[in-house]
């Protein structure tokens, strides 16, 4: 008879399954969200999933972000803000302090620099407001009025981007600094164009029926295993 530990081991492997599945789909519904970064989920090395010797569940593995560039999309509309190279757009949400690559922005009713979900985009000395018709963004992020420079868009890079926490499809966290803020960075903001998701739809397609297939493997030796099981303990009942 095969021991309990066995299934056990299989089952977490399966999991592990599901949470890559979890993140493949994640991707592919992201596809067309702009600034958007692929997931990863990475295991240790030689881990099957059991998590330890005796087949206790492994924690679950906590996806990690694929910072590459993105490709640029020119839309001509001057609201629409790109950053090539490092760094994320500083936003106030209701919450605190939050960042994203996704560079869609408007005007609300007060003609405050906001982000399509309301929250404030920042400026080095806070919110953007904008009263003029003649907008202008520069390559550093100067933002310009009727010629007049208002303010520059703050622009955050860190040390250990990996250490953000994900909030959603377009905003991070830093909680107590632990990506490490940066100052400066190699970042150019394209005022006129959005940095599409990196996400690459055929590779995710892919990936997904490659789970789908070890995952039926894990069920059917789950199967045999428990199949074979029940075989001896009907011939020890024989005996």
């Amino acid at each position: 008879m095969i021991s309990s530990s066995g299934i056990n081991v299989m089952a977490n492997a399966a999991t592990r399954q599901i949470h890559r599945l979890d993140s493949a789909v994640r991707n592919i519904v992201n596809v067309d969200t702009a600034g958007f970064k692929a997931e990863r989920v990475h295991f240790l090395e030689g881990s099957t999933g059991a998590g330890t010797a005796k087949g206790r569940p492994a924690r679950k593995p906590a996806p990690t972000a694929d910072y590459s560039q993105g490709a640029m999309q020119k839309t001509g509309n001057v609201l629409d803000l790109a950053i090539r190279g490092e760094g994320f757009f500083a936003v106030q949400t209701k919450d605190g302090v939050a960042y994203t690559r996704d560079g869609r922005a408007t005007l609300n009713e007060n003609g405050d620099l906001v982000s399509l979900a309301g929250d404030y985009i920042l400026g080095r000395g806070g919110k953007i407001t904008i009263s003029g018709d003649d907008i202008q963004i520069s390559e550093n992020g100067a933002v310009r009025v009727d010629g007049s420079e208002v303010d520059t868009l703050k622009i955050v890079s860190f040390r250990e981007p990996s250490a953000l926490i994900k909030l959603n499809a377009r905003l991070y966290r830093n909680p107590d600094d632990v990506a490490g803020v940066q100052k400066g960075g190699d970042s150019q903001i394209k005022s006129g164009c959005l940095e599409l998701s990196n996400v690459q739809a055929i590779r995710e397609m892919v990936e997904m029926i490659n789970i789908q297939r070890t995952f039926e493997s894990y069920q059917k030796a789950i199967q045999t295993i428990d199949e074979q099981n029940k075989a001896s303990t009907s011939r020890v009942g024989k005996l």
